[in-house]
């Protein structure tokens, strides 16, 4: 029986675990933490997990938020393209994504890996001391000692500094215009500005995003200490809200406005990177990285979680599947199949920082007017890949609008009816 090592208790190393536990490989985890760590701290992201990823969960047995206020149904889409109007639609996303804080979600997975068998070993490990432990090495965290095994693919990085400065924090006092909806809200040369609910360890609550491009006029919230002001951050947020997106802003309770919680906030900036995907170590074993320590996206596309969990789930068939020692010839081999997927991620979520092309524009003209085209857009974001070769070249976008004009105009949906 193959022995593999993964290191990392992230989304990818634990749905990695899990996967092979099922495929009867035996796996054990290498975390910093341990369960109470791992439900521990500040929050460091806002997962949105599509429907793939929820259907993974589900032959793992792990899927436990099939409810409404963990749930998105709706996306509220504006992008202000110049005009006296910003384009506006709203869309049904189908199936619904979940959205639960992964200090709930991270300990769930560890615990079923646990329960069922799986070996865990809290500490700090050298990725190093664990290799000759395990037939298969894979590192999945994104910490600084793992990085420089894995440097960075000039190739396929483009970037060399953070296209985005993140304000995200969980808030009190925020109504919803549809019942389970995200707002998300495209301002050309500012960046983006959005509103989703979430399941926090408070209960439900509303997650509210800024998206800064650095030096734009979003940027100076994004580094206000609201632990040492709180009054004054809220006051700043309330007023940037309100000369952006002033529709959003009708919709905040000044006097309930408020994070849940001191410390409930997440705030800095990431370079999206690709990183090589595969290091010889000095005993001439290799070591395979997945998840943080081999490709870090923008969070703007909400494609994070969900890429690692389907490279989790294709590592594990391919280890199962694999006769042979785990050597270089495997990794290589391993990462380059791993990449026919993800570059289409990595690239759609690139193009997203970016001005949109005038095809793309178009695209969101069309949506406005037409729900077919905006259900169809929304929901796509659940299969990147087809995103990606609609949104990549004029031809790709005019090939998914005749395919949405081919379909019946649905029936109006009385839960998009506003609320309030």
């Amino acid at each position: 029986m193959s022995r593999v090592g993964v290191v990392g208790s992230g989304i990818s190393g634990l749905q990695l675990a899990l996967r092979l536990q099922q495929l009867g490989v035996e796996a054990t985890v290498y975390s910093d933490v341990g369960l109470d760590g791992l439900k521990d701290g500040r929050p460091r992201n806002f997962p949105a997990r599509f429907g793939p990823t929820q259907q993974r969960e589900r032959e793992l047995g792990v899927f436990d938020w099939d409810f409404p206020d963990a749930q998105v149904h709706h996306w509220e889409v504006s992008m202000h393209a110049g005009g006296p109007r910003p384009l506006e639609f709203l869309a049904a996303l189908r199936p619904p994504s979940s959205v639960v804080d992964f200090r709930i979600y991270l300990p769930h997975l560890l615990s079923a890996f646990v329960d069922r068998g799986g070996e865990l070993m809290i500490g700090d490990h050298a990725v190093e001391d664990l290799a000759p432990r395990h037939d298969l090495l894979v590192v999945a965290n994104g910490n600084r000692m793992v990085r420089r095994l894995f440097p960075a693919d000039p190739e396929r990085s483009p970037y060399s500094a953070p296209q985005r400065v993140l304000c995200a924090g969980y808030y009190f006092g925020i109504a919803e215009d549809v019942p389970h909806s995200v707002d998300i809200h495209f301002l050309p040369g500012a960046g983006e500005i959005l509103k989703l609910p979430f399941v926090s360890p408070a209960g439900r609550v509303d997650v509210l995003a800024v998206e800064a491009i650095p030096g734009g006029p979003l940027e100076p919230v994004c580094h206000l200490d609201a632990r040492a002001d709180p009054a004054a951050f809220h006051r700043a947020l309330l007023e940037l809200v309100a000369t952006h997106t002033p529709r959003l802003r009708e919709r905040i309770d000044t006097g309930e406005f408020s994070l849940t919680a001191p410390g409930e906030l997440a705030q800095g900036a990431l370079t999206p990177v690709v990183r090589r995907g595969w290091a010889r170590l000095d005993d001439g074993t290799c070591a395979l990285a997945v998840g943080d320590a081999w490709i870090t996206n923008d969070p703007l596309t909400a494609q994070g979680a969900n890429l690692g969990s389907h490279t989790a789930f294709a590592l594990a068939d391919l280890v199962a599947a694999h006769d042979g020692p785990f050597d270089e010839e495997f990794c290589r081999g391993a990462s380059a199949r791993l990449w026919e997927h993800a570059r289409h991620v990595v690239e759609w979520s690139n193009a997203f920082l970016g001005e949109p092309p005038p095809h793309v524009r178009g695209l969101f003209a069309r949506a406005a007017a037409d729900r077919r085209v905006a259900d169809a857009f929304v929901s796509g974001f659940g299969d990147p890949v087809s995103m990606w070769r609609t949104l990549s070249t004029p031809d790709g976008a005019a090939a998914f609008l005749a395919r949405c004009e081919q379909q019946p105009v649905p029936p109006a949906d009385p839960a998009t009816a506003p609320h309030g």
